[in-house]
C-alpha cells in the first residue's frame, strides 16, 4: 500500500525568527530584506526592513506558513527572495530538489488546509502531520504552466522620479466640481447569471470586483467608483471597462480628460477620505457632491492633471498600465 505524504515527508521544517515590525528599521532601500508575518495576502511580506547584523535571511525559494493570527493561520507562501519572519511562522524547505512549479502546487495544497487553523487551533503542533495528495497524482498543467508571465511587470513607465510638492502647497476643489455622481443599480445574487460584465460591490479589495455577470453593463470604463456604504466604505477605484455596480456604490464620471494614471492618483486621493466615513455616516450621493479632495495644483491654481499622470507613470509597475 502507497504511503500518503504528510508535509513533514516533503519538507524540513524550522520556525522562523519570530522578530517582532515594531523592533526594526523598516526601509525600502538597496539591501533592506523583506519581512514575513502573518498576513493572508501580499505574499505573507508585510514590510521591507533593513538587514540585521549577524542574523541570516531565511532563504529564497522556501516556503513561509503562517501557524496562527487573523484570516492568516495555514496560509502558505513561496518566498522568492531571502526573508525576516514574525512570530509564528513556519519556514519549509524541499527535501529533495523541486521546480517552482511543484513549489507552488505544493502552497496550493498546503493553503487549501487553512480552514482547519484559526485564532482557536494554530497549526503549529498539527501542520507536520498534515497530509498532502500524493505526488504521482500531480494534475498534468502543474509542470506546463508558465511561472513568468509577469516578469518585467514591475517596470517603471518612466525612469526619473517625480517629486509632489507638499500637501500644505495643494488646493480643495469639490467633487461634484471634478465628476457627475451617479448611483450604482441594485442586483441581487439570486438575478445574477454568470458572464463576463464586471460587477462591483462595496467590498475593499479586487478593484471592488465581486462578479462577473450576463447582466449588460451600465456604466461605462475609465471612471471611479466609491463604495458610499458597506464595509468598504469611501474605498475607491479606477473602472477601466464598462461594468455594473451595486446600490451601495456610486459612480463618478469625470468632467475632466481622463487617462487610467490620472484616475488612479484621484482614487487614491479620495480612499484617503475613509476615516471620514462608517455604517454610521455613509457617503451618499448628495454628500459625496458637496465634499472636497486635495490635488496637486499647476501655476493657475488649476487641478496638475499632467504632474498627476507623470507621478503615476514614475512608480513600479506603471509600464503595465
Amino acid at each position: 500500500m502507497q504511503t500518503v505524504p504528510t508535509i513533514s515527508d516533503l519538507f524540513h521544517m524550522q520556525y522562523g525568527h519570530s522578530l517582532e515590525l515594531n523592533r526594526l528599521e523598516q526601509s525600502n532601500g538597496n539591501g533592506s530584506i523583506n519581512f514575513v508575518g502573518r498576513a493572508a495576502r501580499n505574499n505573507g511580506v508585510t514590510a521591507r526592513v533593513t538587514g540585521i547584523s549577524g542574523l541570516t535571511p531565511a532563504a529564497g525559494g522556501t516556503i513561509s506558513v503562517a501557524l496562527g493570527g487573523q484570516g492568516g493561520a495555514g496560509v502558505a507562501f513561496l518566498q522568492p527572495r531571502p526573508y525576516y519572519c514574525g512570530r509564528d511562522v513556519m519556514i519549509l524547505t524541499a527535501k529533495k530538489s523541486m521546480t517552482e512549479n511543484e513549489k507552488l502546487w505544493w502552497v496550493l495544497c498546503i493553503t487549501s488546509n487553512r480552514f482547519r487553523f484559526g485564532f482557536g487551533r494554530q497549526a503549529n503542533r498539527t501542520l507536520p502531520g498534515l497530509v498532502l495528495p500524493d505526488s504521482e497524482t500531480m494534475p498534468k498543467w502543474v509542470p506546463l504552466t508558465p511561472v513568468d508571465r509577469f516578469s518585467g511587470a514591475e517596470a517603471r513607465k518612466l525612469s526619473e522620479a517625480v517629486i509632489l510638492p507638499k500637501a500644505d502647497k495643494w488646493k480643495l476643489f469639490r467633487l461634484g466640481d471634478l465628476f457627475r455622481v451617479s448611483k450604482g443599480r441594485r442586483l441581487t445574487k439570486a438575478q445574477m447569471l454568470p458572464g463576463l460584465t464586471p460587477f462591483i460591490g462595496a467590498v475593499d479589495n479586487n478593484n471592488g470586483v465581486t462578479a462577473f455577470v450576463a447582466q449588460e453593463s451600465l456604466h461605462e470604463g475609465n471612471t471611479i467608483t466609491v463604495n458610499y456604504n458597506g464595509n468598504g466604505v469611501a474605498e475607491a477605484f479606477y473602472q477601466p471597462t464598462p461594468y455594473r455596480c451595486s446600490d451601495d456604490v456610486n459612480v463618478l464620471y469625470p468632467l475632466f480628460p481622463v487617462t487610467p494614471a490620472i484616475g488612479l492618483f484621484v482614487a487614491t486621493v479620495i480612499r484617503l477620505e475613509k476615516y471620514r466615513f462608517s455604517y454610521g455616516r455613509k457617503w451618499h450621493a448628495e454628500r459625496m457632491s458637496q465634499s472636497q479632495i486635495k490635488l496637486p495644483v499647476d501655476l493657475s491654481d488649476s487641478p496638475d492633471w499632467e504632474l498627476m499622470q507623470r507621478c503615476i507613470e514614475s512608480l513600479p509597475y506603471s509600464s503595465q498600465i
